[in-house]
């Protein structure tokens, strides 16, 4: 499961694009290549205005720089992919040299919508290393004359979203099941559950009851009578509001297809005429304007608020070094 399972072309036209002709002059049904390649930019769009990756993505190789005075704050580190999902590996080294890795069990996550860790030694660990002039060493005391270490720490890291599904069974006679999930950790992320491909065999108002941090509820009203109730569920953890700006963005195009189709390709107003009986038809689209202006105009405004909530939650502080 994926971004591209939720957002997909069918969710645009029924959600972003209902009522709007979608077809060509011709007749037929515009392809889903046009819905596809506007969801790919819009995603691409919204990873890059917060600074996220949606679909879960390992980075390897990343390099920070090691100063002294963060040593009051347990060597805090803002990552450049988000959210964090997990911390992978930890090395240090000076320059190119080969890469020493430190325990990994170092890495306290401190928020993952914003990439932040902190470097905090465990008691089982913590003979494996020393602290000198605030720095973690591995031989001797080279690096004490230093305040400032570029570059010294490489971290990999797994980011994105979390994605899962499976399939759940209220047995005959009950009328709930719990189900666990494999992510147990979501970071504080909350959980959205989907459900479908229902066999209710006699149960009645299927639906999800609770949700918590490692897992969920799901009951009836009424027991399953005629044999076991399975039922197919998936789970993501991106925000509705981020959902809600990703299918935004991905309907401009076939709006402003469809708005400039709306009356036949190029014609704004046209007039017919039979017999002394006449007509005129004409449209609000014109050679600066597209048929569903006004429809655009208010998902813009909408937009806007979306990014502004988004970017509260996702955009790191401002960190800099004096």
């Amino acid at each position: 499961m994926a971004i591209r399972d939720i957002i997909t072309p069918s969710f645009i036209k029924n959600v972003y694009a209902l009522g709007v002709d979608l077809t060509l002059d011709n007749g037929d049904p515009y392809p889903d290549e046009l819905f596809q390649h506007a969801i790919d930019a819009a995603i691409g769009m919204m990873e890059a205005e917060l600074g996220i990756v949606i679909d879960p993505f390992k980075t390897k190789g990343e390099r920070h720089d090691a100063h002294i005075k963060d040593r009051e704050a347990w060597y805090p580190f803002y990552l450049d992919n988000r959210p964090l999902i997990s911390v992978d590996k930890i090395s240090i080294t000076l320059g190119n040299y080969p890469l020493v890795e430190m325990p990994k069990e170092w890495a306290t996550i401190a928020s993952p919508q914003r990439g932040e860790f902190h470097l905090i030694p465990t008691s089982e660990t913590l003979g494996s290393f020393f602290f000198r002039s605030g720095i973690p060493l591995i031989f001797g005391d080279v690096f004490s004359p230093y305040s400032y270490v570029p570059s010294y720490f490489t971290v990999e890291y797994t980011s994105g979203f979390l994605f899962e599904s499976g399939t759940a069974t209220i047995p005959q006679g009950q009328k709930s099941v719990d189900v666990q999930l494999t992510s147990a950790n979501l970071g504080g992320m909350r959980p959205n559950i989907v459900l479908s491909n229902i066999v209710a065999s006699g149960a009645t108002g299927i639906a999800v009851r609770s949700t918590s941090s490692d897992g969920f509820t799901i009951s009836c009203n009424v027991a399953p009578s005629t044999g076991d109730c399975t039922i197919n569920w998936s789970m993501h953890t991106v925000d509705a509001t981020l959902l809600r700006a990703i299918g935004i963005i991905a309907s401009f195009i076939p709006l402003n297809i469809a708005g400039d189709l709306i009356a036949g390709a190029g014609i704004a107003q046209y007039s017919i005429g039979v017999d002394g009986l006449s007509q005129n038809i004409a449209t609000t689209a014109s050679a600066t304007s597209a048929g569903y202006g006004a429809r655009i105009i208010q998902y813009r405004k909408e937009l806007a608020d979306c990014i502004t909530t988004l970017r509260a939650k996702y955009r790191v502080p401002n960190i800099f070094s004096v």
